[in-house]
């Protein structure tokens, strides 16, 4: 079985609070080190409400979602994927990961 930390559980409770309409949801665990660091996520989010929002809107909806009470989020990275259902209908695969450049936040050692 896969690793599910606490991060990710709140992840997913919060999105299915926010979107009580969803039609699928798959918060990933995508960090490159040990994954009970859970510092790198993907959530691909399907959602009826998204049929009238620009993406770039969808992706702020997630991201609040997401966010802490202060507007940050509480780990590193978060890789988003929003789709409407007839998206999904037409290509329910989710785009692969890039390659991280880093991960800690922290100026890089020459």
């Amino acid at each position: 079985m896969a690793f599910e930390g606490p991060r990710q559980k709140i992840l997913e409770e919060k999105l299915r609070t926010s979107f009580p309409n969803l039609l699928h949801l798959e918060v990933v665990n995508e960090s490159h080190g040990r994954k009970e660091d859970e510092s790198h996520f993907h959530v691909l989010v399907v959602e009826d409400s998204f049929e009238s929002k620009k993406l770039i809107d969808r992706h702020r909806m997630i991201n609040a979602a997401c966010s802490e009470a202060d507007g940050q989020l509480g780990f590193h990275s978060l890789r988003i994927t929003a789709k409407t259902p007839g998206q999904w209908a037409q290509n329910s695969v989710a785009p692969s990961a890039p390659k991280c450049a880093g991960g800690d936040g922290l100026p890089h050692k020459k």
